[in-house]
Formats: C-alpha cells, sequence, structure tokens
C-alpha cells in the first residue's frame, strides 16, 4: 500500500545526591563512541568533552524515566556508567567533581551546587573502583515556585583536569494529577547510526535503518527508514493509533524546523499477533550532503503506557 502524507496507511492491512561505585544491572542508554547526542526517552542532550562514559541513564523513584515530564517534588537520578578520561596520580586515584545547575524558563538560577562530590573531592576515589558515578537533582516546589518548566545542567567534571562532560536536560512540571511515564524495565534498540534507542513493554526483534532518497511526496528531501519489523506486544490498531512525534537536529544539536511529515506502513497478523511499523522521517534536503544529523522518533501509545522512543545519527 502506498504512504501518504499525514503519515497514516491509506488502506491498513494488518537523600540527596550519592555517589555509587558498583555497576548497574539495565541501562537503556547506550552513548558509547558519541562524543554527543540525545538520549532516547526523555531528549536529554549530553556532549563528551574529554570524558566519556558508556552509558548514561535517567530515573526517577528507581524507574526509568519514559519522558521529560516530571512530578514536583521528585528527584532525577542521572546514573554515568564507567567514566574515562579522568587523570590518575601516582596512587591510581581519580578527582571526580560534579556540577549541578537548575534554570527556570528565563535562565534564572533555582538551584545551584559547585560540586556534589565535594565529601571526595581531596581524598579522591580508587580509578579501578569507580564503576558508577550517580546525582540526584531535586525539584522541590519550593524552589520551582510558580516555573511550569525547567533545564537541568550536570558538568561532570575531572578536578585535576580539564576533561568534562556536559549533560542537559529539558523538564516539564507535571501539573497536578498527571503521572509521570515510568518503566522499571525497558528493552534496547540496535541498528545502523543508532545513538540511543529503547522501548517499554512492547518488544521489537529486529530494527532496520536506511536513508531513502526515492520517495516522490516530498521529492527534495531524504528521508530517514526506520523498519521496524515483529513487533509484540502491541497490535496493528494499537500502533495506528498512537501518537508519533519526530525532532531533526544538526550536528551541534541545534534543532532543525521540518514541515514535512512523517510516512508511516503499518502491517499486521492476527495468528501470532505481530506487527510491522515502517517509519519515514524528512531530515534533509537530497541535495545536502557531507553533515550529519540526528533524528528522534517517538511513538506512544494512546494509553500512554508504551513507548518506543529511537535516536539515529545520520
Amino acid at each position: 500500500m502506498p504512504l501518504n502524507r499525514t503519515g497514516k496507511y491509506l488502506q491498513p492491512v494488518l537523600k540527596t545526591l550519592s555517589l555509587l561505585l558498583a555497576f548497574i544491572a539495565v541501562t537503556p542508554i547506550n552513548s558509547s563512541g558519541q562524543q554527543a547526542g540525545i538520549l532516547a526517552f526523555t531528549g536529554c542532550r549530553y556532549f563528551q568533552e574529554g570524558l566519556t562514559v558508556k552509558e548514561i541513564t535517567l530515573k526517577v523513584d528507581g524507574a526509568y524515566l519514559l519522558s521529560n515530564t516530571v512530578n514536583a517534588n521528585k528527584e532525577v537520578e542521572i546514573s554515568f556508567l564507567a567514566p574515562a578520561g579522568f587523570l590518575e596520580d601516582r596512587s591510581k586515584l581519580i578527582f571526580a567533581g560534579a556540577e549541578i545547575t537548575v534554570t527556570g524558563s528565563k535562565a534564572a538560577v533555582l538551584y545551584k551546587i559547585p560540586n556534589y562530590f565535594k565529601d571526595t573531592e581531596m581524598k579522591g576515589l580508587q580509578a579501578s573502583g569507580t564503576k558508577l558515578l550517580q546525582v540526584k537533582v531535586p525539584l522541590r516546589q519550593e524552589m520551582l515556585k510558580s516555573e511550569t518548566a525547567c533545564m537541568i545542567l550536570v558538568r561532570l567534571y575531572d578536578i585535576k583536569g580539564k576533561n568534562q562532560l556536559r549533560v542537559e536536560m529539558p523538564v516539564i512540571i507535571a501539573k497536578p494529577g498527571e503521572q509521570m511515564l515510568l518503566s522499571k524495565t525497558v528493552n534496547l534498540l540496535n541498528g545502523d547510526g543508532v545513538v540511543s534507542a529503547g522501548s517499554a513493554i512492547v518488544k521489537i526483534r529486529q530494527l532496520d535503518v536506511t536513508t531513502d532518497t526515492s520517495i516522490r511526496v516530498s521529492p527534495k528531501m531524504a528521508y530517514l527508514s526506520l523498519d521496524m519489523k515483529s513487533i509484540e506486544g502491541t497490535s496493528m490498531t494499537e500502533l495506528l493509533s498512537g501518537k508519533e512525534s519526530f525532532w531533526v537536529y544538526d550536528n551541534n544539536l541545534a534543532e532543525i524546523k521540518i514541515p514535512d511529515k512523517q510516512l508511516k506502513q503499518v502491517k499486521g497478523s492476527m495468528e501470532d499477533n505481530l506487527a510491522d511499523y515502517l517509519s519515514k522521517i524528512p531530515f534533509r534536503l537530497k541535495s545536502l550532503t557531507g553533515k550529519s544529523f540526528f533524528i528522534r522518533f517517538r511513538w506512544v501509545s494512546t494509553d500512554r503506557k508504551k513507548v518506543i522512543d529511537i535516536v539515529v545519527r545520520r
């Protein structure tokens, strides 16, 4: 069946902050090898400037945060797995700092702490034993006042050197009675160029990522093709009725507004309760070559319990 501009099938066929020195069992985000990128689920941006980590996770109340909407009086837990790039002294010690800033809608500082790891900034940490660094950022109502949104800025830095890693997380403060999107577990996704990707409740057996320049709906645009095959835990009807969103960013992580719409194709099978979802996302002009972009796709079910979130660099 052909794809249309609205994205629907014409005829659907089928304490406080803490420092932990231990590995975490499950992590939803893999930023290994990426100097900068965007995290799935929250849209959090990170910049590895000399300091690198294997994974970054964001949690609230011990559960993975599936959106950037957070209730007031909660803490956002940001974990950095396997940090590297710190200078080591003769005793194989590293000296880690973590600057935390929360700003309001007009960039006014609502909360700031120069170094959350102040207790260890003089004595240092054993390099071989530091497997995880974690901070918990409070979003107390008295701190937020009347703000409906804020920005969490975390700068992980080497006290003895110049290397650092920055995180920028936009937060929307939940309305009274609004529930956060949380999950105890998430399912990781891998694919060509994938920076960060995961799903909650649903499982995707295979993700194929390509660039498509053959679509004639918008002949000047190149499309990112996300072919999600054999999706378990949902149906063709639910996939079609869910809400999709996409964002495009340049290599510096500045958002680019794309007027063209996403295209999609959904197939389903009543026999094995599996569904396929093909998403086509316009992200650049065909004639624009030699530049890379970050493309983020997000799907949420109508009951807001099931989520697919994929970030690709192309």
